[in-house]
């Protein structure tokens, strides 16, 4: 096990140099901590949404770096690096984040603290940017993620001496992905049930066990210590799902050697509390804290999804004997 725990960190500082190279490429190199002079015109800064490694199954939930300060009328481009969603929502000067889910993208790409804009939904590689035209302090939100993804852009008068260059919140926002994701690789070293029982975690996060918080979240099942997904059970034998992560999951069983139909991964609960192969079971939205229960009445090698992740990993097998 320490073994693996070291692969997964080695895995995982290689993946956040690959991630966060964008973030580099093209800026100025070396600086000092003192105040530079302010730059001629406005500045294009860039900065990522979120990370992952382990083919997506490792995910990180913050913003890289998630503190800079420019001046007005500089931009700020976010970039989604990984496959999970995010967004990059700003409300008004004095206003909270809307509730309920993510709404599409609104109010444009131009913000002065008077009224709420948000990137909607966006996906890996895809980018969203904002020029901040007025002084003041802002809170960054993902709708997502809560209350794990939050940022703070700091706006000064046009021509103010800046703390940092491009290169250095590059390397800032590599250093804090490193923490998290290596965070994320010993995450299911807390797995809190028997190995190779009957309860399973449908995610797990640093934070939900004796680890210390972290932004960061396993996107598997698991039934273990390691990133193994696969249990086997005897005919009759009923296996529990539990969110110990701060994502929504779903337990979906296709028919037997059928894929998860399209549609939203929101659906409600369907086929009831045992499966037999037949027929589809779903757990509908699985929130954290929240299990699902299943009996398996037939043996067989049945694969499931959760609607939400099945494009990152989260994939499993229950092999009933």
């Amino acid at each position: 096990m320490y073994l693996r725990s070291i692969v997964l960190y080695r895995l995982s500082a290689l993946a956040a140099s690959l991630v966060l190279l964008p973030l580099i490429a093209g800026c100025s190199s070396g600086g000092t901590t003192a105040l530079a002079p302010a730059p001629p015109g406005t500045m294009a800064w860039n900065l990522t949404a979120g990370g992952s490694a382990q083919s997506e199954a490792l995910q990180t939930l913050d913003y890289y770096p998630n503190a800079i300060t420019i001046n007005a009328g500089d931009s700020i481009t976010w970039t989604n690096s990984a496959i999970e969603p995010h967004t990059v929502a700003i409300p008004a000067v004095g206003q909270t984040i809307p509730a309920g889910p993510p709404q599409p993208k609104v109010g444009g790409n131009v913000y002065d603290g008077t009224a709420y804009i948000s990137s909607g939904f966006f996906n890996m590689g895809a980018t969203y940017s904002v020029t901040f035209t007025q002084p003041g302090t802002y809170t960054v939100y993902c709708l997502i993620h809560q209350p794990e993804m939050v940022a703070t852009v700091v706006v000064q008068p046009t021509g103010s001496a800046l703390p940092k260059n491009q290169a250095q919140y590059a390397t800032i926002g590599l250093a804090d992905f490193s923490v998290d994701i290596a965070a994320a690789g010993q995450a299911p070293l807390a797995f809190p049930y028997p190995i190779d029982g009957n309860i399973l975690a449908a995610g797990i996060q640093p934070g939900a066990a004796p680890l210390p918080a972290t932004q960061a979240s396993v996107v598997r099942y698991l039934h273990g210590k390691t990133l193994d997904s696969t249990t086997t059970i005897s005919v009759g034998t009923t296996v529990t799902w539990n969110d110990i992560s701060q994502l929504p999951h779903t337990v979906t069983f296709p028919i037997l050697g059928q894929a998860v139909p399209p549609g939203s991964p929101q659906r409600p609960p369907a086929g009831g509390n045992t499966y037999d192969g037949s027929t589809i079971v779903n757990s509908g939205v699985l929130l954290p804290g929240k299990s699902f229960s299943l009996t398996f009445t037939k043996a067989g090698t049945y694969a499931y999804f959760c609607l939400f992740h099945a494009d990152e990993g989260m994939t499993g097998t229950i092999v009933v004997k």
